[in-house]
């Protein structure tokens, strides 16, 4: 077994190297009243983290000790910047007990969401078009995107107490693969997390990306609950047309 990190070290963790360090100045920046630039640094993180995922396939290895490493590292960056960060920031924005709660219940939920993962990762070799509840960088991602957009309190802890028990749902998000809807949204990303020239040019990529991203936490909870009605009217009338023919 190869134990030279040197050697098993690849293009894609350095990248989740970056995401976890973008994670930590966010933390700095937030510590030292900086809320803006904590925002900044949590989307960097998400660039950088949707990076890693590219390069890996990019690169793709069958050396099983890459790939645990990637896998592990890939974890643990993602705990430092999509769980540990957004929890201080949420906290420090305010002081209070109450939006200590929310910080808690993503630590929490975060670890569970990247336990049930990895676990999953381990016994499914096959390529999955979903994940099982929300994936873990729309904590950061939503958590930012309000920030940069005039947040209020109140919304703001109720969309990120939803947003930390959406992810240990159940619930299948699916993976986004439309490459025109990757750029387009890579580009707001990078628009709002460059330093701002006034007030109003780095809130209007902010405002679209807050309502991409409630539209993918909350929409796809309305098209779950849409087909399962749809399915539950087609079982009921099959259940109907059986009881008329044995009536007859």
């Amino acid at each position: 077994m190869e134990t030279n990190i040197l050697k098993i070290i690849t293009l894609a963790d350095v990248a989740s190297l970056l995401n976890g360090l973008s994670g930590f100045m966010s933390i700095i920046a937030i510590l030292q009243n900086n809320i803006i630039l904590s925002a900044q640094l949590l989307l960097l993180a998400v660039i950088f983290d949707a990076m890693d995922g590219t390069l890996a396939r990019l690169f793709v290895s069958n050396n099983i000790e890459h790939i645990i490493f990637g896998e592990t590292i890939d974890s643990l960056a993602d705990i430092v910047s999509f769980g540990v960060a957004p929890a201080v920031i949420l906290y420090m924005l305010t002081g209070q007990l109450y939006m200590l709660i929310v910080s808690a219940l993503i630590i929490i939920c975060g670890i569970l969401r990247l336990s049930r993962y990895n676990t999953i990762a381990a016994y499914t070799d096959a390529p999955t078009t979903t994940f099982i509840g929300l994936p873990i960088p729309v904590t950061a991602f939503i958590l930012a995107a309000f920030i940069l957009s005039s947040y209020n309190v109140i919304l703001l802890f109720i969309v990120m107490v939803a947003i930390a028990i959406l992810m240990v749902t159940d619930i299948e998000y699916p993976k986004i693969k439309e490459v025109p809807l990757i750029i387009f949204v890579a580009i707001l990303m990078l628009l709002a997390a460059i330093p701002f020239i006034n007030n109003m040019l780095y809130r209007i990529p902010a405002y679209l990306l807050l309502i991409l991203g409630l539209l993918y936490v909350f929409g796809i909870i309305v098209i779950s609950l849409y087909d399962n009605r749809k399915f539950n009217d087609k079982v009921q009338n099959i259940t109907d047309f059986n009881n008329l023919l044995n009536k007859r």
